[in-house]
Parts: C-alpha cells; structure tokens; sequence
C-alpha cells in the first residue's frame, strides 16, 4: 500500500477531504488511499473488531473505511446496520459539510445498541462511529 504520509505524522483528515476522497472512491471503486481502507460492511462487525480491520498503526482509536452500503430490502434506502451482537443506530440529524462552493457532502452520527441476552431493549454504548456521504450519492461511505 502507498503511504501518503511521511513517518511520525497523523492521519486527521477534516470533514471535507475526507468527502472530496469518497468522491474519488465513487468515480474510481478501485480507488485506495493510505489508511482508509476497503471493507465489504462495517455494520456487521462488532465494534471491537473495527480496530483489527485497520490500515492505521496508530495508538488512536479513530478508524477509516470505504463501504458500500446493504440495504434492508431491494428497493429501499435503508441500510442495513445489525451486527451479530447489536446494531448501528442514527442518534443525530445530518451534519452538513460545506465547503467554499456549497454543500459537498453529510455525516451522520451512529451508536452501537448492543442487545442484552433476556433483555428486550438494547443498551447503548460508547462506540461511535461517523458515516459521511457524498451530497446527492449514497453509492459509496466512508467510516470513521
């Protein structure tokens, strides 16, 4: 894999490159970069295993992919966000990410519910994760 960094730096990529990587990865699917990394569906991994799927060798606990999303049925917009031992849940509306020509792109805000053996409702935990979307194009997301 091609680094894109130099040795000792950090990858703290803003709102806006990482939705200007995304529109790359949408145009080109073969598309890589550094350490954001391809991933059939993250939402069916546990959020301890996010960690272990990771390109970054870094200390930081922050995690990069490109998905493509699954959706509930066939003719829907909704994605399908379970794991084996809880779920992915939207907890916020649609933060906007603009840049100086507009609005590029939306990041949604997730929590995993993790289900409680002999429990109905789901508890909620710290894990969090950031879904980003190109504006107008849902074929490609990236999690962080």
């Amino acid at each position: 894999m091609e680094s894109h960094m130099g040795q000792g730096y950090k990858f703290q990529p803003s709102d806006e490159l990482i939705v200007s990587l995304l529109k790359e990865k949408r145009l080109d699917p073969h598309f890589l970069y550094g350490p954001i990394k391809d991933i059939g569906h993250i939402c069916n991994l546990e959020p301890g295993d996010l960690a272990t799927e990771s390109e970054t060798d870094s200390e930081d606990r922050a995690c990069y992919f490109f998905y493509e999303p699954r959706y509930k049925y066939r003719n829907s917009n909704r994605v399908h966000r379970r794991a084996e031992a809880g779920h992915w849940k939207i907890t916020s509306e649609d933060s906007q990410i603009e840049a100086s020509n507009g609005l590029i792109g939306t990041k949604k805000f997730l929590t995993f519910y993790r289900r409680s053996p002999g429990s109905k409702v789901p508890v909620k935990t710290d894990w969090v994760m950031h879904e980003y979307h190109v504006k107008d194009d849902p074929s490609y997301e990236v999690c962080a």
